[in-house]
């Protein structure tokens, strides 16, 4: 099989997209040659048998150069494939359409997100299936829509059998881009709270700024921190990409995830896989978590009290430090979110 992927960006230390690169990798084990066509490239693959065509994000192209970067991308590569993988942006399915239907080669696409927009209407109908990691992730009720969990790598995030020595500080790890959606104001006034009932934590907050209308939400956050004097308990650490990603995961106790809504947020899998304890508003996660332990997990959505309560019981009870509970959350991602078993699903759909 041959295949061409239509993705936004191929750059390994992309803090949001470069851990789909282990996904094409993975791929590219099971298929005999991939076709990346990306709206950006900053990055070259390392598997011999992974072709990168870029869009031209990259050296400065405007919005027509782009779009005859893509055309030029897809009618090159087109004819030598026997399939079409959209990653996430609805909109390339429909501008790959015309070529699909005159090549008559099929489109999948993987898709997570909350809202439904005409682009994801009219994608669907183009598409053979859209793989989707869980079923509030992609909403258009289709029979085309396969649930395949998360593709997390088990090898990458894993539990660290060493780290649990004695040690005074908890350290916490928010992550995820710089937006008011994310509730980093929540986390900061909950944790300044428990620092100032003598509690000893450490606060890191992992994300950068995507839309320059979010720099000023930043700069109220660095205040407020100043304002609560927690200066030396908070580090905001910027983006960090995917390949680091795992080593904050294996040096923090606990991971608070303040998201109200939406499909599984890929963060606290990687949290789960290593033996972070995850510590969410997303109410999807109360049908993932073990179900002895979910309901200590899930604090209510903007809800300062109980994500209070909820952390202190995480705190008392040293939840971080119970192997079983830990090797637990793992287990859960390896059954049902495991990159391996991911990526053998989509093979298996697009070989049919």
């Amino acid at each position: 099989m041959k295949l061409l992927i239509i993705t936004q960006k191929y750059d390994v230390k992309d803090s949001n997209l470069g851990v789909f690169i282990d996904w094409w990798d993975k791929l590219a084990e099971k298929i005999d040659k991939i076709y990346i066509l990306a709206l950006e490239k900053k990055s070259e693959p390392t598997k011999s048998n992974i072709e990168v065509v870029s869009m031209g994000k990259e050296r400065g192209r405007g919005f027509f150069g782009k779009m005859s970067g893509f055309y030029l991308g897809l009618f090159k590569t087109i004819g030598k494939t026997d399939a079409i993988l959209v990653h996430m942006i609805p909109k390339y399915a429909i501008l790959a359409a015309p070529g699909a239907l005159i090549y008559r080669k099929p489109i999948y696409m993987w898709y997570t997100g909350v809202s439904v927009h005409w682009q994801l209407r009219i994608a669907v109908f183009f598409c053979k299936k859209i793989f989707t990691a869980h079923k509030a992730a992609m909403r258009v009720n289709t029979l085309k829509r396969i649930v395949t969990g998360h593709g997390i790598n088990v090898e990458k995030f894993k539990i660290q059998d060493t780290r649990y020595k004695i040690q005074d500080t908890i350290n916490v790890l928010s992550v995820g881009r710089i937006t008011p959606s994310k509730g980093h104001d929540l986390i900061i006034n909950v944790v300044s709270d428990l620092i100032k009932s003598g509690l000893d934590l450490k606060l890191k907050i992992i994300g950068g700024v995507i839309q320059d209308y979010h720099l000023k939400y930043l700069e109220s956050l660095k205040k407020l921190v100043n304002d609560l004097k927690i200066d030396e308990s908070v580090e905001f650490s910027g983006p960090v990409s995917s390949d680091e990603m795992p080593e904050y995961l294996r040096t923090s106790e606990i991971l608070i995830n303040a998201v109200p809504f939406g499909g599984l947020d890929k963060v606290v899998l990687e949290a789960m896989a290593s033996g972070v304890v995850p510590l969410t508003s997303n109410n999807a996660f109360l049908n993932v978590f073990p179900p002895e332990i979910s309901h200590d997990l899930v604090f209510k959505i903007n809800d300062a009290q109980d994500l209070k309560n909820k952390l202190k019981n995480t705190l008392d009870k040293k939840f971080y430090q119970n192997e079983l509970l830990r090797s637990g959350l793992r287990d859960v991602v390896i059954k049902n979110h495991n990159l391996d078993n991911l990526i053998e699903r989509i093979y298996k759909e697009m070989e049919k």
